[in-house]
């Protein structure tokens, strides 16, 4: 799907490029009309041997730390493919069987902001080829502002709704559920879905009980554009924001007419529109795949749990997100076909389906 995201989707103006590139979802943008034209597959081994020195360096890398931090061969391989690949796929049941401990959620940690944008590991494509400064980029500001917000609003409530809880003058416990909520928020921001094992200590610290609201709401927000993170994506975050900005700010002055400011000229002029209408198609889908799972008898909490899962492919969610043990293997075949059918429309995304099957694309 990397690859897919580079040599498929970039081209066709879907997969999120659609919130900045001038062609329409689904339709070669102008300025990538001489890579879309190019042999697909001369343009897939292109992209995929300048991508996986990158993937199999990070992931050697990653490995090789966990390895020194204490996992066995086998555990490290896992976990750091897990990472880079935003899997959270685990052969002992999460960071909780793990013998790195927090040396090794240190480091997961520094890896998992690859997934926050792909300017981490890439030229910023959508402006000529000229490199742009991380900081500058405004995916990774916002996943960035998440990862720090979230947290220090979990761990200020220990003294605003949390009061009753006996923590003070124990700064090790507040140390603890800092680092336990902000490794946890990075983690389902970029649909990995690993939990830090002082997550429990966070939300001990919070007084907070339906935290699996967090996890599904950082879940569907999802990473950055063209990495391996799933859900609505940041950058389509990012221009909804904007959007309700010049929309409160017209509320005020209706008649008035603002210029793009520098951070805004990578997105079109019908940006925020688009975006608007994948989140929509993401909620039609979410509701479909609800509706559906209950028309199998599956309960309505249990339901929601599992689609948003599916649709972000966060698959540590059904662990997470819920105190009721959900049954998956107990299911029958259809409902476990809604599933696998939900992943692969979350996966793809559901605007590229659609795209797809337009009459004029196969024309073209």
């Amino acid at each position: 799907m990397w690859v897919a995201a580079g040599a498929i989707l970039a081209p066709m103006s879907l997969g999120g490029f659609e919130v900045t590139a001038r062609g329409e979802p689904g339709r070669a943008d102008p300025g990538t009309l001489a890579m879309t034209r190019a042999d697909p597959a001369k343009r897939l081994r292109r992209v995929g041997m300048t991508l996986l020195p990158i993937y199999a360096g990070l992931t050697g890398v990653l490995m090789v730390i966990l390895l020194a931090a204490g996992d066995t061969p086998f555990v490290a391989l896992c976990h750091a493919m897990s990472v880079m690949a935003t899997s959270g796929i685990s052969p002992v049941g999460g960071l909780e069987g793990s013998e790195a401990g927090r040396v090794g959620e240190v480091f997961m940690f520094g890896f998992m902001v690859f997934a926050l944008s792909r300017v981490t590991f890439s030229d910023d494509t959508l402006l000529g080829g000229r490199k742009r400064n991380l900081l500058a980029d405004p995916e990774f500001r916002v996943g960035a502002l998440l990862v720090i917000g979230v947290p220090t609003l979990l761990f200020a409530r220990h003294w605003v709704g949390a009061f009753d809880l006996d923590m003070t003058g124990r700064p090790d416990e507040a140390v603890r559920a800092l680092w336990g909520g902000s490794f946890t928020v990075l983690s389902y921001l970029s649909t990995t879905g690993f939990v830090s094992a002082d997550w429990l200590t966070s939300e001990s610290w919070s007084g907070l009980g339906a935290s699996g609201i967090i996890l599904m709401g950082l879940a569907m927000i999802g990473g950055g554009v063209a990495t391996t993170a799933g859900g609505v994506k940041l950058l389509r975050v990012y221009a909804l924001y904007l959007n309700g900005l010049r929309e409160m700010e017209r509320l005020v002055y209706p008649s008035s007419v603002t210029s793009a400011a520098r951070g805004q000229r990578r997105l079109q002029s019908n940006g925020a529109f688009i975006a608007w209408v994948f989140f929509m198609l993401f909620a039609v889908s979410l509701t479909a795949v609800t509706l559906v799972l209950g028309l199998f008898g599956i309960e309505f909490e249990e339901s929601i749990v599992l689609a948003i899962a599916t649709l972000s492919t966060t698959g540590p969610l059904i662990e997470h997100a819920s105190d009721v043990h959900i049954p998956i293997l107990t299911f029958s075949a259809g409902a476990k076909g809604v599933l696998c059918a939900a992943m692969v429309v979350g996966r793809l995304e559901t605007l590229a389906i659609i795209a797809l099957l337009t009459p004029d694309l196969w024309r073209n």
